[in-house]
């Protein structure tokens, strides 16, 4: 039954993307697929406040870092100027939702990394 609906959306999906770009998973993968992005570009803000932190007690320049940073290939220049940090609700409110899961399944310390980086979005 459920293939069936995987199939049917993928059908209709088709008609835009092509179908190599179409990408299934099982519910739990795909809604921690959604969480976890969003997880990741906040922890990527957060990151980067922190280190501008970091800057400004040390004279160090921030715009100077993240150039620096940025020509890494592994991290790239995207989503590293510092700033007020995240605002709206769904970064937040998709890493809350993270924190319930964990403590839900009982990893107390995953939980805990990822409140961390509301708490520094927070002194930012």
């Amino acid at each position: 039954r459920g293939l069936k609906a995987i199939e049917t959306l993928k059908s209709i999906y088709a008609q835009w993307i092509p179908s190599e770009n179409i990408i299934t998973t099982n519910l739990w993968s795909s809604e921690l697929s959604k969480l976890a992005a969003n997880a990741f570009l906040a922890q990527r803000i957060s990151s980067i406040n922190s280190i501008s932190a970091i800057c400004e007690a040390t004279g160090a320049d921030i715009t100077e870092i993240s150039r620096c940073i940025g020509t890494d290939s592994r991290i790239g220049p995207r989503f590293l100027n510092a700033s007020v940090g995240f605002g709206g609700s769904c970064f937040q409110k998709d890493i809350l939702n993270m924190v319930y899961i964990c403590r839900g399944l009982g990893l107390d310390d995953i939980a805990n990394y990822w409140e961390q980086v509301i708490t520094i979005n927070c002194i930012q």
